[in-house]
């Protein structure tokens, strides 16, 4: 079912390509851009009841600018199609594009979620070519981000797999070699760790990672695929049955299977519906839930380049987004008819 949170405050601009990152009790939205194009360097906080018990129920939600600095001094480039990842309290966010030059990043900027401060990670390494519209996934509990696609205007849509190791103080980016059939190159895809993927040995936590759908050099896509990041293997790859772009996934569970939860999107020729569509991470197979009729009220309005992030407590929420005639700013929350069935805890993604 589809709920609409009453917030407080004043709230952010339409946009498209903003990054969202889930800590605690607040949703962070960084960066982004309107259609004229010009991109953002906010940072905004939507801030949950904690009191709350499902975590989308009380009215006393709340839109906060936050006021940032930068360690050293100076500014960061606003951009847009960036990823944001969290890891504890800080957030990690990497590459992106600065819209009306088509100037795309390949630097690490963490934001500390304390001390709002934002500073540069020193990386040693080889590091990944500039890009944007790529995702980003953390692995083996919070020790490496996994970065996978996206394209720049240099070279298009790219396959490549690098990894971050962020332990404290010697940060490095490696280049892997992934077995496995590479999948096809692409940007504007989604991704998520899919929960209930347990890793051997001394890997802490889940250990694989979904794909689903983007575009490639000369389609939308709508394959899936899985990424054992402990193995770096391509393990299974499946097709959705839908083309799709532009849209967002969060981890979902079905029964003890773990799963991708999207929403939203672009099918090459109009936008994706307003459904949600459960990919389940073992069999590849799709659940499609679409809007019922207590719900046309409340459910947003299908959109693509919008964000999403867990609820903690239970449910997906979608922020913002891009339509033919309008760039969009509200917040929608989606929640399970049995909650307890479907939701993972924000903490089992740390």
């Amino acid at each position: 079912m589809w709920i609409r949170p009453a917030i407080l405050g004043a709230q952010p601009s339409g946009r498209g390509g903003c990054a969202s990152a889930t800590v605690g009790d607040m949703c962070l939205f960084i960066g982004g851009t309107d259609r004229s194009p010009r991109a953002f360097d906010e940072v905004w906080i939507l801030k949950m009841a904690p009191e709350s018990t499902d975590g989308v129920s009380s009215s006393d939600w709340r839109w906060i600018r936050k006021s940032t600095t930068v360690r050293g001094g100076g500014t960061l480039p606003a951009r847009t199609g960036a990823t944001a990842t969290a890891v504890g309290r800080k957030v990690y966010v990497f590459g992106g594009q600065e819209p009306s030059r088509g100037t795309c990043f390949n630097d690490v900027v963490v934001l500390d979620c304390d001390s709002w401060e934002w500073s540069r990670l020193e990386i040693s390494g080889p590091s990944p070519p500039p890009r944007n519209s790529h995702v980003a996934c953390v692995v083996n509990g919070g020790r490496l981000l996994v970065v996978y696609g996206g394209s720049s205007p240099e070279v298009g849509p790219m396959s490549d797999v690098y990894l971050l190791d962020l332990e404290e103080g010697a940060e490095r980016w490696i280049r892997p070699k992934v077995t496995g059939q590479a999948p096809e190159p692409r940007e504007m895809h989604a991704a998520c760790v899919l929960p209930n993927t347990p890793g051997d040995g001394d890997w802490n936590g889940d250990r694989e990672i979904i794909v689903v759908g983007g575009r490639g050099g000369a389609s939308v896509l709508s394959d899936a695929v899985v990424l054992d990041a402990q193995r770096l293997e391509w393990v299974r790859r499946g097709d959705v049955g839908v083309a799709v772009c532009a849209h967002t996934a969060v981890p979902w569970r079905l029964g003890r299977s773990g799963a991708a939860l999207l929403f939203g999107g672009f099918g090459g020729a109009a936008l994706r519906g307003n459904d949600t569509v459960t990919v389940d991470g073992t069999t590849l197979k799709t659940i499609v839930k679409g809007v019922s009729s207590e719900d046309v009220a409340f459910a947003p309005e299908p959109r693509f380049a919008h964000s999403s992030c867990l609820v903690p407590g239970g449910g997906m929420l979608v922020f913002a987004g891009v339509t033919p005639e309008a760039d969009l700013g509200d917040v929608a929350v989606w929640v399970p008819d049995e909650r307890a069935s479907g939701v993972v805890p924000a903490c089992d993604l740390d």
